[in-house]
């Protein structure tokens, strides 16, 4: 389950439709199920390999965990000299989160889930993460 209160329009969860789970947009219906009580047929989407890649996060193979752990990186188009990226982590008992960082210094704290990706990009970037789902 997901609190609804973390979306934004736009932002993709898992939708419990009947016996399919399928990952869709949130729209203004996610919210009204929210208030109807109905919240229990919508989760979010986990930080997994293949999904961080769908975003755009490029690995690194020279990660000194590799191949047991593997760490993405993603870098973001913002102005200025600082060097501002995403890391995203697969740690070895294959727990995945990310964080963001600026100049190699930690400044979010973890986050475990598609939707504050998209949310965290945003407020940095102002501009939507492309996702190709």
């Amino acid at each position: 389950m997901i609190d609804l209160s973390e979306l934004r329009l736009g932002n993709y969860i898992l939708h419990k439709a009947g016996v399919r789970i399928l990952p869709v947009k949130a729209t203004f219906q996610h919210f009204d199920i929210q208030a109807k009580g109905f919240s229990k047929d919508i989760f979010p989407i986990g930080l997994k390999p293949d999904m961080l890649q769908k975003c755009g996060f490029i690995e690194n193979i020279k990660y000194y965990l590799y191949p047991e752990g593997r760490e993405f990186v993603l870098t973001l188009p913002v102005m200025g000299n600082n060097k501002n990226e995403i890391y995203a982590y697969i740690n070895t008992n294959k727990e995945s989160y990310a964080r963001a960082t600026v100049n190699d210094l930690v400044i979010s704290n973890h986050f475990y889930n598609l939707h504050q990706l998209q949310n965290l990009y945003y407020a940095l970037v102002g501009k939507e993460l492309d996702v190709k789902l």
